[in-house]
């Protein structure tokens, strides 16, 4: 196992007081496995992230256990994760033009991770940089190398801060909504990238999208969140093909489907409870058009539907089926791709 998090929390302090952004994430991440974790904005995907990086406000609380190669991380001091960061554990963030130093040119930019984590002289370095740009499929290395950030297009920022993640081939890759900001074919380009690098040299990687396009073209598996929690996780076919959370339901009813014809795209009403305001049950119950009087009083556990399919609903709890209380409350679960 490459990466294992286990009952992870964070608190952010504001107004004297801690709120709860993340509530008990567990998740792992396999050698050569492409994890997707997906929700709307506001879920805490973003900071799962920062979390498993350390990226976070002083002030701010993180619990739990991050195991990275058998490594505990969380207890490493900032000195001794600076070796981590951008050696083993490398990011890629959302928007490539606001991450990127305009003042620097990219070779000095993707240079940086390699003088702090290796000890190539300065040719070896310079060639390790034409390198990474090639592998990514950057034309013309020799004069790119000069450039400055905003002399670039989108999807060759992208490739550039993909290149700066690999620099030092780390053993998982983060990416935050890498593609977001790009056009459809650029981003086909980007998500193909990845899928190789993979392949080439089998590092784990979270993909943290909102598009469930995404997921469906470079995961193995999916991670389902919504307000701070995870409520579903199955292998990615599985979780097309045999959905179980209404969210989930809700998130995969909003995506056109080829072959059938549709007058309205079906949505989700409400928004994402604030961590401050969050319901004392299960957290999607005022959006949810199954939700029962357990689901406001209770909050759900994750429980295991199939074989390596979890998800966090009372409509599937044994012991609420026994007392007859879902009747035919089940969501629908039949899509067709």
């Amino acid at each position: 196992m490459l990466l294992d998090v286990k009952d992870m929390s964070l608190s952010l302090k504001r107004e004297g007081k801690y709120i709860r952004i993340l509530d008990q994430i567990s998740f792992h991440v396999n050698e050569g496995e492409t994890i997707g974790i997906v929700g709307e904005s506001g879920c805490g995907k973003s900071m799962t992230a920062l979390s498993l990086m350390r990226l976070l406000p002083d002030k701010a609380r993180l619990e739990g256990k991050v195991v990275l190669q058998g490594d505990e991380i969380t207890s490493f001091s900032k000195r001794k994760l600076e070796k981590v960061r951008g050696n083993q554990m490398s990011m890629i963030f959302q928007n490539p033009l606001t991450s990127l130093n305009p003042l620097q040119t990219v070779g000095i930019q993707i240079e940086e991770s390699i003088i702090l984590h290796t000890k190539m002289g300065k040719q070896q370095r310079r060639k390790r940089v034409l390198q990474l740009l090639n592998e990514v499929g950057l034309p013309r290395s020799e004069e790119l190398i000069d450039d400055y950030p905003h002399q670039l297009s989108g999807g060759m920022r992208q490739r550039i801060m993909i290149a700066m993640a690999m620099a030092c081939e780390p053993q998982l890759l983060i990416c935050d909504e890498p593609t977001t900001a790009l056009d459809v074919t650029v981003q086909a380009q980007i998500l193909e990238l990845m899928n190789e690098i993979k392949k080439e040299t089998q590092m784990g990687i979270i993909m943290i999208t909102h598009d469930m396009g995404v997921i469906a073209e470079v995961c193995d598996r999916v991670i389902v969140m919504y307000a701070g929690k995870i409520v579903e996780e199955a292998p990615v076919i599985e979780l097309f093909l045999n959905p179980k959370h209404p969210y989930t339901l809700g998130l995969l009813d909003s995506i056109p489907k080829m072959g059938i014809r549709k007058q309205k795209l079906g949505s989700i009403p409400g928004t994402v409870p604030s961590p401050e305001k969050m319901p004392t049950g299960c957290r999607f119950v005022d959006r949810c058009s199954h939700a029962m009087d357990q689901c406001r009083n209770t909050l759900p556990e994750m429980i295991e539907i199939n074989e390596n399919h979890y998800t966090a609903c009372w409509l599937y709890d044994e012991e609420v089926n026994k007392s007859g209380s879902i009747g035919s409350q089940k969501p629908e679960t039949a899509f067709h791709y």
